[in-house]
């Protein structure tokens, strides 16, 4: 019964993240929109860009690995690395089979991968500097989760929609589920460890925000 108010509370509460989060999104909707269709369209950069997705989700899986790995890991957690691992492993097959060709998690096979890489280690490295030497064991980890999980709800939404749009065959339905579900999760859990702190959280969002529209710009260039 508490397990299922803890949900409640961070489902009540997440509804209305989601909702700033696209408000506070709203203007790079377009050029992000603009950027997929032009990818979409060209089945070696589509297939360079999906690989890129794959090395961002084999990094949150390893990240994962590497510091939730005492004796007391729990289900969710062993779900979790085990779902974005599976991610990796789904983006890599897709990006080969559009290019065609094996791929690797080198540059010429990559859009943007030192972008890439910098959005995800400054993200962690911000969250690291602000929750201190008073953070928990697992807060690092639960708030990193979440904050990506945001952004990946809404690129991922927004990717689904220009491959219907271009009747690709490629579909992120199950994808997004599975992001939809790990961000319930993490909120549960931050709110049932006392860490859910909604200030930190609008910080998180406006430091990801910025790293984004970072990450963004240089996928453009490597685009153009």
């Amino acid at each position: 019964m508490l397990q299922s108010a803890e949900h409640e509370v961070a489902r009540s509460w997440l509804d209305g993240a989601l909702a700033g989060f696209a408000a506070d999104n709203e203007d790079l909707v377009r050029p992000t929109c603009a950027l997929l269709a032009s990818i979409v369209a060209a089945p070696a950069r589509h297939a360079r860009m999906i690989n890129t997705l794959s090395l961002l989700e084999h990094m949150g899986s390893h990240k994962i690995m590497a510091t939730q790995h005492s004796v007391g890991i729990d289900q969710a957690t062993l779900k979790h690395v085990a779902e974005e691992a599976n991610h990796a492993y789904f983006m890599k097959r897709q990006a080969e089979k559009t290019a065609e060709r094996p791929l690797e998690y080198i540059a010429q096979d990559l859009l943007a991968p030192a972008a890439a890489r910098m959005y995800f280690q400054r993200l962690e490295t911000a969250m690291v500097r602000t929750l201190g030497a008073r953070r928990s064991g697992r807060a690092v980890y639960l708030y990193m989760s979440m904050i990506v999980e945001f952004r990946a709800l809404w690129f991922y939404g927004l990717y689904q929609q220009t491959l219907q749009h271009a009747r690709h065959a490629l579909s992120l339905k199950r994808i997004l589920g599975e992001e939809q579900a790990h961000l319930d999760d993490m909120a549960a859990r931050l709110e049932a460890t006392g860490e859910l702190d909604e200030a930190r959280v609008t910080a998180f969002l406006g430091t990801e925000r910025a790293l984004f529209a970072r990450l963004l710009g240089a996928l453009e260039r490597a685009s153009a």
